[in-house]
C-alpha cells in the first residue's frame, strides 16, 4: 500500500472516526489524539487495512478500542472511606437477614412434603437422591414437589413485596 492509498483511505473515514471519538469522549483535543493514535495504529497494520473488505469496519473499530483505553485511563480512583464502607456492608447483612426471615415465614406456609424437602435440600444441603429417600418419592416426584414449592415461594414473595411496597 503506497503513502497516497493510505491518505485516500484515512482522509475518506477520518470525519467518521472522529465524531466517534468526540461522542465517546467529550472532549474535541482527547478525540483528535484517539483518531491519530488510531491512523498510526492503522499505518503501522497497513498490510491488514489493505487486506480488508470494510476498511471503515476496520478504521472505526480502532478509533473506538482507542476510546475505551483512554476512559478507562480517565477513571478517577477515589480514596474509600471505610465508615460508608462498613455502613454498606452492615446494611446489606441486615437486608439479607430481613430477606431470610421472610423467605423462611414463607416457606413454613408450604404444605408439609413441600416445606420439608426445600428445608432438607436449602439447610440441610442434602443431595436429592437422600430427599428422595426420607420422603419416600421417586426423581420425578421429587422434581414435581420442589417446581411447585418453587411457584408458590415465588408468588407467595411477589405478593408480600407488593403489599410492602403499598400496591
Amino acid at each position: 500500500m503506497t503513502v497516497e492509498e493510505f491518505k485516500d483511505i484515512i482522509l475518506t473515514h477520518h470525519s467518521a472516526m472522529r465524531r466517534l471519538a468526540e461522542s465517546m469522549l467529550n472532549d474535541n483535543d482527547l478525540a483528535a489524539d484517539a483518531v491519530q493514535e488510531a491512523v498510526i495504529n492503522l499505518w503501522n497494520k497497513k498490510e491488514d487495512l489493505e487486506r480488508a473488505e470494510k476498511k471503515e469496519a476496520l478504521c472505526i473499530t480502532l478509533v473506538k478500542c482507542r476510546c475505551v483505553d483512554i476512559l478507562r485511563q480517565q477513571r478517577p480512583s477515589e480514596p474509600i472511606d471505610e465508615k460508608v464502607l462498613m455502613m454498606e456492608e452492615q446494611s446489606a447483612d441486615e437486608n439479607l437477614e430481613e430477606r431470610y426471615r421472610k423467605a423462611r415465614r414463607v416457606i413454613d406456609l408450604l404444605p408439609e412434603k413441600q416445606r420439608k424437602a426445600i428445608l432438607m435440600k436449602y439447610e440441610d444441603d442434602l443431595p436429592n437422591r437422600e430427599i428422595e429417600k426420607v420422603l419416600n418419592v421417586s426423581s420425578t416426584n421429587l422434581y414435581a414437589i420442589f417446581s411447585r414449592a418453587y411457584k408458590s415461594i415465588r408468588e407467595t414473595m411477589e405478593k408480600l413485596n407488593d403489599y410492602e411496597r403499598g400496591k
